[in-house]
């Protein structure tokens, strides 16, 4: 069933492996643990993740996780897209790796976002799930930069994105629940990705996903 479905929608068949995990589009399993994980993602008093739905009650917030996923689906366009990936550990799926753009083709620019579930933080599993999109993106979908952000206080993810050769790029302030936010955006060239890309990491099935991001296989790199 999967693999029938997968020619019809090759994202099902999409795999990004690394040294330790494996980044998928979300099965039933994959989702029953995210439902799971993403109940437990920080100690009190640590800066939030900016996906607002992980602080809802439960079962609020499982309900939202699976909306999420299912909506990013059905709202695909090769225009305006969210790839929302399972980050697996021994098979296990302990997190999710966001990577999104609007107008690809033309801009060449994607965001990412990600969060890990606190008991298997600290391994350096955020940093190799971002190196694995970001290997998508810069080598197999040809992106020119890479965005991505962080609020203060939020050292672990400013220590990965400095890690994977992210330069500050600016920053805003917003409200959040009667409180000032500060958001640090930050930007990965081409080049800055070349001269800091993780080894080790394989990308399945791309080439047949280049039309769903709004990609002509002779075109990728143009």
């Amino acid at each position: 069933m999967s693999d029938g479905l997968a020619s019809l929608w090759p994202l099902l068949a999409l795999r990004i492996t690394t040294r330790r995990l494996v980044l998928a589009i979300p099965d039933t399993p994959d989702l029953l643990n995210l439902a799971e994980a993403s109940g437990d993602l920080q100690p009190a008093g640590q800066p939030r993740y900016q996906q607002a739905y992980l602080y809802e009650p439960s079962p609020q917030r499982e309900r939202h996780l699976l909306q999420r996923h299912w909506r990013v689906l059905a709202h695909w366009r090769p225009e305006s897209w969210n790839l929302q990936l399972a980050i697996r550990v021994d098979g296990l799926a302990v997190g999710l790796q966001n990577m999104w753009a609007a107008d690809f083709a033309a801009v060449r620019t994607v965001e990412t976002g990600s969060w890990i579930t606190r008991t298997r933080q600290g391994h350096g599993y955020g940093t190799e799930a971002r190196a694995a999109v970001l290997e998508l993106a810069f080598a197999h979908l040809g992106a020119v930069e890479a965005h991505t952000s962080y609020v203060d206080g939020n050292t672990a993810s400013e220590r990965v994105s400095r890690k994977l050769g992210y330069a500050a790029n600016g920053r805003r302030a917003y409200a959040e629940d009667g409180r000032r936010v500060v958001e640090h955006r930050m930007l990965l060239d081409a080049v800055a990705w070349a001269n800091h890309r993780m080894p080790g990491i394989t990308v399945d099935g791309a080439s047949e996903c280049l039309a769903l991001f709004g990609l002509r296989a002779e075109a990728r790199d143009s």
